[in-house]
Protein backbone atom coordinates (compact mmCIF):
# COMPACT_ATOMS: atom_id res chain seq x y z
CA UNK A 1 0.00 0.00 0.00
CA UNK A 2 1.20 3.29 -0.72
CA UNK A 3 -0.17 4.93 2.29
CA UNK A 4 1.71 2.60 4.63
CA UNK A 5 5.29 2.44 2.54
CA UNK A 6 5.19 6.84 3.05
CA UNK A 7 4.05 6.45 6.49
CA UNK A 8 6.80 3.72 7.06
CA UNK A 9 9.14 6.27 5.30
CA UNK A 10 8.92 9.23 7.77
CA UNK A 11 8.56 11.50 4.59
CA UNK A 12 6.61 14.58 5.02
CA UNK A 13 4.14 15.45 2.84
CA UNK A 14 5.79 18.83 1.60
CA UNK A 15 8.90 16.95 1.02
CA UNK A 16 6.74 15.41 -1.90
CA UNK A 17 5.45 18.63 -2.99
CA UNK A 18 8.09 20.54 -3.25
CA UNK A 19 9.76 17.43 -5.18
CA UNK A 20 12.56 17.47 -2.12
CA UNK A 21 15.90 15.99 -2.43
CA UNK A 22 14.43 13.06 0.64
CA UNK A 23 11.35 12.03 -1.97
CA UNK A 24 13.72 11.44 -4.60
CA UNK A 25 15.20 8.25 -2.62
CA UNK A 26 12.37 6.91 -2.34
CA UNK A 27 10.56 7.94 -5.54
CA UNK A 28 10.95 4.97 -7.29
CA UNK A 29 10.00 2.67 -4.49
CA UNK A 30 6.97 4.65 -4.23
CA UNK A 31 6.07 4.60 -8.28
CA UNK A 32 6.98 0.31 -8.24
CA UNK A 33 4.55 0.04 -5.44
CA UNK A 34 1.92 2.39 -7.13
CA UNK A 35 1.92 0.26 -10.12
CA UNK A 36 2.20 -3.11 -8.35
CA UNK A 37 -1.07 -1.77 -5.62
CA UNK A 38 -2.98 -1.26 -9.22
CA UNK A 39 -2.31 -4.46 -10.62
CA UNK A 40 -3.21 -6.20 -8.04
CA UNK A 41 -6.62 -4.85 -7.59
CA UNK A 42 -6.88 -5.78 -11.25
CA UNK A 43 -6.30 -9.35 -10.57
CA UNK A 44 -3.15 -9.74 -12.01
CA UNK A 45 -0.47 -12.05 -10.57
CA UNK A 46 2.68 -10.20 -9.87
CA UNK A 47 6.09 -11.58 -11.35
CA UNK A 48 9.66 -9.93 -12.03
CA UNK A 49 12.54 -10.89 -14.22
CA UNK A 50 16.28 -10.71 -14.04
CA UNK A 51 19.11 -11.77 -16.59
CA UNK A 52 22.12 -13.07 -15.69
CA UNK A 53 23.70 -9.78 -16.51
CA UNK A 54 21.66 -7.99 -13.96
CA UNK A 55 19.08 -6.48 -16.50
CA UNK A 56 15.67 -6.52 -14.62
CA UNK A 57 11.94 -6.01 -15.53
CA UNK A 58 10.17 -4.43 -12.63
CA UNK A 59 7.06 -6.66 -13.82
CA UNK A 60 5.95 -9.76 -15.82
CA UNK A 61 2.23 -9.64 -16.44
CA UNK A 62 -0.22 -12.22 -18.75
CA UNK A 63 -2.95 -11.00 -20.64
CA UNK A 64 -4.91 -13.26 -22.73
CA UNK A 65 -2.27 -16.12 -23.22
CA UNK A 66 0.24 -13.10 -23.63
CA UNK A 67 3.36 -12.06 -21.28
CA UNK A 68 4.49 -8.72 -21.36
CA UNK A 69 6.99 -7.38 -19.82
CA UNK A 70 6.31 -3.73 -17.79
CA UNK A 71 9.14 -1.52 -16.80
CA UNK A 72 8.39 0.98 -14.59
CA UNK A 73 10.31 4.79 -14.32
CA UNK A 74 9.25 7.32 -11.81
CA UNK A 75 10.68 10.21 -14.11
CA UNK A 76 10.93 10.74 -17.66
CA UNK A 77 13.67 8.90 -18.12
CA UNK A 78 13.27 7.29 -21.59
CA UNK A 79 15.95 4.45 -21.08
CA UNK A 80 15.14 1.38 -21.49
CA UNK A 81 18.24 -1.69 -21.56
CA UNK A 82 16.45 -4.20 -19.52
CA UNK A 83 13.06 -4.04 -21.67
CA UNK A 84 15.36 -4.28 -24.48
CA UNK A 85 17.73 -6.82 -23.12
CA UNK A 86 13.93 -9.11 -22.19
CA UNK A 87 12.90 -8.15 -25.69
CA UNK A 88 16.04 -9.73 -27.75
CA UNK A 89 15.88 -12.77 -25.35
CA UNK A 90 12.35 -13.59 -25.56
CA UNK A 91 10.44 -11.77 -28.11
CA UNK A 92 7.22 -10.67 -26.77
CA UNK A 93 4.68 -8.36 -28.68
CA UNK A 94 5.08 -5.19 -27.12
CA UNK A 95 7.60 -4.22 -24.30
CA UNK A 96 5.35 -2.35 -21.22
CA UNK A 97 6.74 0.97 -19.88
CA UNK A 98 4.68 2.82 -17.18
CA UNK A 99 5.77 6.25 -16.93
CA UNK A 100 5.43 10.17 -15.94
CA UNK A 101 5.55 10.80 -20.26
CA UNK A 102 2.25 10.59 -22.12
CA UNK A 103 0.72 7.77 -23.82
CA UNK A 104 2.55 6.76 -26.89
CA UNK A 105 3.93 4.03 -29.05
CA UNK A 106 7.80 3.83 -30.78
CA UNK A 107 8.18 0.40 -32.33
CA UNK A 108 8.01 -2.46 -30.02
CA UNK A 109 7.64 -0.23 -26.88
CA UNK A 110 4.50 1.10 -25.68
CA UNK A 111 4.66 3.89 -22.67
CA UNK A 112 1.59 4.01 -20.19
CA UNK A 113 1.15 7.17 -18.23
CA UNK A 114 1.42 5.87 -14.16
CA UNK A 115 -2.39 6.79 -14.05
CA UNK A 116 -3.54 4.16 -16.97
CA UNK A 117 -2.01 1.32 -15.12
CA UNK A 118 -5.19 0.80 -14.20
CA UNK A 119 -6.54 0.66 -17.09
CA UNK A 120 -4.24 -2.21 -18.55
CA UNK A 121 -7.15 -4.46 -19.07
CA UNK A 122 -8.81 -2.36 -21.32
CA UNK A 123 -5.60 -1.23 -23.08
CA UNK A 124 -3.09 -4.18 -24.15
CA UNK A 125 -4.51 -6.84 -25.99
CA UNK A 126 -3.04 -9.57 -27.81
CA UNK A 127 -4.73 -8.36 -31.29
Amino acid sequence: DVGLLAAMSHLPPQAVIDDHKLFLEFNGAFTENFVAQELVANHYQLYYWTSENMAEVDFIIEHELEIFPLEVKSGMSRKKKSLRVYGDKYQPKWLLRASLMNLRKDGDVCNFPLYLVSQFRGLISPS
